[in-house]
């Protein structure tokens, strides 16, 4: 038996065990409904950390794909994330069609939230891939320049390991499908060997450590705003917020505050939206995931509001249904983070935030706030559950 391998398979198990504490941390204020999410959000992160490290790891044969559900750092209900690793000594082509879905980013970036922050070398996006014909696109990541004769995009770019992250936003979610996108390195040295004791040692070990920082990374960072008191507001976010060193794309401006909100009270959201390709308002919870967004319209954007006739977004967030088209639902969550998503915008407002009791709602509304029956609203929420699982299937 090598002893190497059982002891790293021991060490993972351990921190497994260990790293969970700060679920049942008092200073987080969470009951046992929440520390049960805060446990599936853990476990959530573990088959994230093992697709990365154990199957989808190998950079001279990358898989570009995704894992449902992808829930960690207030991930976007309209998003499908795919992630594949390289190794940027070598060139890369990414191929596909990608006319079908709202905005496609991409962008090369490390993953190691909690260890020292994320830093990215590249982020493109839709408005920057030229389109080749028929809604293609033929991009080459390459540590040589660019000889001149490419069809398409070359980006030179510095030899590192490192993987590619490629953000798909569908806005309407009945018209719009998943790019057919495919990756390939182009010049492998032969196929992929078998697992070996060291490296496997190596691979267990790296799954423990992502599994005893990321989680609690996340957590901390959305508890932040609730211990910087910025609690139903936005008034600390100041221009333009990209959050690149997060993960975030440059394309994009986002703000984020903390939520308490009990089961006869609301928020109420304002904002004019900024001319841009996408925009999205979602919930999360304490673990900064993003909530059921499956079977509840725990999330809006610019296809499924309804702007009001002074051109104002006014959304309310709350337990109970209002009988309003902009609902997002909180599905019993009693706390967590409010988050905006500006896409090539060219303008970054802040949105006002306000909590007042369920009951004081319609006040606060404009006269001509389109209502939803109970029937409507059933019909809607079926129609979002078949289109939100088709966007998954493989």
């Amino acid at each position: 038996m090598d002893q190497d391998l059982r002891a790293s398979w021991d060490r993972l198990c351990d921190t497994l065990k260990e790293s969970a504490d700060y679920v049942f941390d008092p200073k987080l204020g969470v009951d046992a409904s929440e520390q049960a999410e805060g446990l599936r959000h853990h476990l959530r992160m573990l088959y994230l950390a093992l697709d990365r490290t154990l199957e989808n790891n190998d950079p001279q044969h990358p898989e570009l794909g995704w894992t449902y559900p992808s829930k960690f750092g207030q991930d976007n209900p309209d998003g499908l994330y795919q992630t594949a690793p390289v190794d940027l000594s070598r060139p890369y082509r990414l191929t596909g069609r990608i006319d079908t879905v709202r905005y496609l980013g991409v962008s090369i970036l490390n993953f190691v939230s909690g260890r020292g922050g994320i830093t990215q070398q590249l982020n493109v996006g839709t408005p920057d891939l030229t389109d080749i014909g028929g809604g293609r696109i033929n991009v080459v990541f390459s540590p040589e320049p660019d000889p001149g004769d490419h069809v398409g995009d070359w980006y030179q770019v510095e030899p590192e390991f490192s993987r590619l992250l490629v953000r798909q936003f569908f806005s309407d979610w009945a018209a719009e499908s998943h790019a057919e996108l495919y990756l390939e390195c182009l010049d492998p040295d032969g196929p992929p060997a078998r697992l070996d004791s060291v490296r496997t040692a190596a691979l267990i070990d790296e799954v423990a450590n992502e599994i005893n920082t990321v989680p609690k990374f996340w957590t901390d960072y959305a508890v932040g705003y609730r211990d910087r008191g910025e609690m139903h507001t936005f008034e600390h976010i100041h221009g333009k917020v990209s959050g690149e060193g997060l993960g975030g794309s440059d394309q994009q401006a986002y703000g984020g505050c903390w939520f308490e909100v009990g089961p006869d009270e609301a928020l109420l959201l304002e904002v004019t939206p900024p001319n841009c390709l996408y925009w999205n308002i979602q919930v999360g919870d304490t673990w900064f995931q993003s909530l059921d967004y499956i079977n509840l319209p725990t999330t809006m954007n610019d296809s499924q509001a309804c702007l009001d006739p002074d051109g104002v977004l006014r959304v309310v967030i709350s337990h109970q249904d209002p009988g309003i088209q902009n609902w997002i639902a909180l599905g019993g969550c009693p706390q967590g983070v409010l988050t905006y998503r500006w896409n090539n915008a060219d303008s970054a407002p802040v949105p006002t935030v306000g909590l007042l009791p369920v009951s004081e709602v319609q006040n606060h509304l404009h006269p001509d706030t389109p209502r939803l029956s109970a029937d409507e609203r059933a019909a809607l929420d079926a129609e979002r559950r078949r289109h939100a699982l088709r966007r998954f299937t493989r």
